[in-house]
């Protein structure tokens, strides 16, 4: 069996029932009773929240597996150990892949220092995590929960990397998104796109950088992690990862992941 041949069969063995969860943890006409709270959560399956928001902030993040979060025209896949900020009242779904480490922490507005404009990726470094998790307990002294929670703040700043795809909206390029998100070792060009769609490649650049940001070969490298990272962690190997989303060499898969991300797919894999 070739390698793109097992990944596809490793990708269908290991997908897992899904759950939905419409959660909403706190009322939002409750007094918050706390400055931090913490839940951790190993789920058996998929599982997928529904939209919803929070009278708090939350911080969310994985130790193994992958979490999705969507907010607006923004899907976040984020690896181990690197969160997600998302502010009060900030709509948002999810999806967590089945056996997951999950931790959310909720932080009350009225006593956060930690106020960036918007979501924001978080650097987990161990300490920060370690203190969350502590922050979890419930026979923790005033004193002991005051002191780890001034150290949370202290330890909380954005991640050089934002591990987060802007999803185009113009209908233009949505039948290119949709195929590509589906099926990110398509390499077609953006002229044989052109071709097939029957808009000129000029109209489609324009339409990606409009959209996105970026060309339309920078938003696909970005696709490629994007699906890479879940692909790592449901087990593949750099190498059938690499072919999976589109890479006739490892070489260059990994030249782009470190770029994304900042570490190699070797080193995210053994995280």
């Amino acid at each position: 069996m070739g390698t793109r041949r097992r990944a596809d069969s490793a990708a269908r063995e290991r997908r897992p029932p899904v759950v939905v969860r419409p959660a909403v943890p706190f009322a939002p006409d409750v007094e918050i009773p706390f400055v931090i709270a913490t839940e951790t959560d190993v789920p058996d399956c998929q599982v997928e929240w529904e939209p919803h928001t929070h009278p708090v902030h939350e911080l969310v993040w994985v130790r193994r597996g992958v979490m999705r979060v969507r907010i607006g025209r923004r899907l976040w896949a984020l690896p181990n150990l690197v969160g997600l900020w998302i502010p009060a009242g900030t709509v948002h779904s999810g999806r967590l892949s089945a056996g997951a480490e999950f931790h959310a922490s909720y932080f009350s507005p009225s006593t956060c220092t930690f106020l960036p404009e918007g979501p924001v990726s978080v650097r987990i470094v161990p300490l920060l995590h370690e203190l969350l998790v502590f922050l979890e307990g419930t026979r923790i002294s005033d004193a002991a929960r005051r002191h780890a929670e001034g150290l949370v703040f202290e330890l909380l700043e954005p991640s050089p990397h934002g591990f987060d795809l802007p999803l185009p909206l113009d209908p233009r390029i949505e039948p290119i998104v949709s195929h590509l998100v589906d099926h990110p070792d398509d390499r077609r060009s953006l002229g044989e796109w052109a071709a097939l769609t029957g808009v000129s490649s000029r109209t489609l650049a324009r339409a990606f950088l409009a959209s996105t940001g970026h060309s339309f070969g920078q938003w696909r490298q970005a696709l490629r992690v994007h699906v890479s990272l879940a692909l790592l962690s449901s087990g593949l190997s750099v190498a059938e990862t690499a072919e999976a989303v589109g890479y006739d060499r490892p070489s260059s898969f990994i030249e782009v992941f470190r770029r994304v991300t900042g570490v190699t797919p070797g080193q995210y894999h053994t995280a």
